[in-house]
């Protein structure tokens, strides 16, 4: 606390008399504000996943693979369903990647097993279902496979988006 000593002289013009004030400590004041703090939480899931890229192909590849990770943050032990759809430049349920430059297509699958057996998609049973378990973190391996690389394949960089679906 800061405390000032000041002295007033004051002169009544009217009865001309001088009138003094004696020193006094100032008075520290003190004002209350209530702040109201909030939060409200959703259930919910955010939702990521690394690019999957088969790399460089050179020469005769048969069936090139690669994995991408698909993860998940959502609010603890929530149950979801995740579905990816057919891309942007796919042919029916098939996918395809496509080089800008000549217009062709190169067909490719994502499976959500290692052995490659099991497709992932957006139809019913072809989607992943799990729980975020106690922490809320998850995280998928999703697998990519290109049938045929070499069958009607031109030189060139092929491209496709794909999105990813968390139902929960």
């Amino acid at each position: 606390m800061i405390t000032r000593r000041f002295s007033l002289i004051a002169v009544s013009a009217i009865s001309g008399v001088a009138s003094f004030a004696v020193s006094m400590p100032a008075r520290a004041e003190t004002q209350t504000f209530t702040w109201p703090v909030e939060l409200t939480i959703l259930e919910g899931c955010a939702i990521s996943a690394t690019p999957m890229n088969f790399g460089l192909i050179t020469g005769q590849v048969n069936r090139p693979t690669t994995t991408a990770q698909i993860s998940l943050l959502c609010n603890p032990n929530i149950n979801y369903e995740i579905s990816i759809d057919n891309g942007l430049n796919a042919n029916g349920n098939t996918r395809r990647m496509r080089n800008p430059d000549n217009g062709r297509h190169l067909r490719y699958r994502i499976y959500s097993n290692a052995g490659l057996t099991q497709r992932w998609d957006s139809r019913a049973n072809r989607r992943v279902s799990g729980n975020s378990g106690a922490t809320g973190f998850t995280s998928h391996t999703a697998y990519g496979e290109i049938r045929n690389a070499n069958a009607g394949a031109r030189t060139g960089a092929y491209y496709d988006t794909v999105t990813v679906t968390v139902e929960f």
